[in-house]
């Protein structure tokens, strides 16, 4: 462990994910430990990259193969002001079409592995600090090469399948329709197998097994 980290008893819990737990310190700054033993310094590099590429990222201050140190963003998730401002979902769609506008204009490091684009793969509301200065993606860990239309669609495929109460439909439908209205058409092809990605990636509850197993029909788009 290096200078720059500190002792469990001064952190204090904040989220747990998939894969790892993550604490914010008594410093104001964010630690993202993993639980399955999964080395957090490609992430950082994949962070350091995308920084200097001008794509809004936590900025990362220390790294081990357990310990990811970043800057804390204030901020809701874009999930969260979606739920808290519903009127506001045409605009957060066109936003999160916007940040895969930009992903789209940077060359994927050779360190990635696959072919082709830079690809988030987990790019959805959740993922998405709006900060004091924008919008700032979180969470790289799935990062990859491939076509950019797979990641336009696994956003999609990720809110359309989230189980909502009745209310809140509608407001996804309006963020959805102005997301899918500022990206390249041409994602809607990639929609199955953007599902198929979902369902292999964790446990499914068996309404959305089936959602996600509709998708997959591609007579269905």
């Amino acid at each position: 462990m290096t200078a720059g980290m500190r002792s469990v008893a001064q952190r204090q819990h904040l989220a747990s994910g998939q894969d790892s737990d993550v604490f914010i310190r008594s410093d104001g700054l964010l630690v993202k430990r993993t639980r399955t033993g999964r080395d957090l310094r490609r992430e950082a590099e994949m962070m350091v990259y995308l920084s200097g590429h001008g794509i809004p990222v936590p900025r990362v201050h220390d790294v081990t193969e357990d310990e990811l140190v970043m800057q804390y963003v204030p901020g809701p998730r874009m999930s969260e002001e979606i739920g808290r401002r519903p009127w506001l979902a045409g605009s957060l769609g066109t936003q999160l079409a916007d940040l895969h506008h930009r992903l789209d204009a940077v060359t994927a490091p050779d360190f990635l592995s696959g072919e082709g684009h830079l690809l988030h793969l987990d790019l959805h509301p959740g993922n998405v600090v709006l900060g004091p200065e924008g919008p700032v993606v979180l969470d790289w860990a799935s990062a990859s090469k491939g076509d950019r239309r797979l990641d336009v669609a696994l956003s999609w495929v990720s809110l359309a399948v989230a189980r909502l109460a009745p209310v809140k439909k509608l407001t996804r439908w309006r963020f959805l329709k102005s997301f899918m209205a500022n990206v390249d058409p041409r994602a809607r092809e990639a929609i199955p197998e953007a599902a198929r990605i979902r369902l292999e990636r964790h446990d499914r509850d068996p309404v959305e097994r089936a959602a996600l197993q509709r998708l997959m029909d591609p007579d269905r788009h």
